[in-house]
């Protein structure tokens, strides 16, 4: 017999993300904030220009993503970077 009572789930598949993605679409909300098995944050965000692989960046309230030029904490990590626009997870550069 089937149940009657709502299922409960998770509207955000945070088990198996790929924290290498990169998309123009995003996947998930912006300012989602997952802990990898590295140990640090990481801040789901949209680009606000282009930026390279490893740049350190700030963050903005509303989730976009701007180069820096000293250590703002947060990370790009993503292969080949990013381009203005694409969303993607800024690794949190301390623990």
């Amino acid at each position: 017999m089937a149940s009657t009572a709502a299922t409960v789930f998770s509207t955000i598949p945070t088990v198996g993300i790929d924290l290498d993605d990169k998309s123009s679409t995003p996947a998930f909300a912006v300012n989602t904030r997952i802990f990898a098995n590295d140990g640090r944050s990481h801040l789901y965000v949209r680009a606000s220009e282009a930026l390279s692989s490893t740049q350190t960046i700030t963050i903005g309230t509303a989730g976009s993503a701007s180069s820096d030029s000293g250590s703002a904490g947060w990370t790009v990590n993503v292969t080949g970077g990013v381009a203005a626009g694409q969303h993607f997870f800024a690794k949190k550069t301390a623990l």
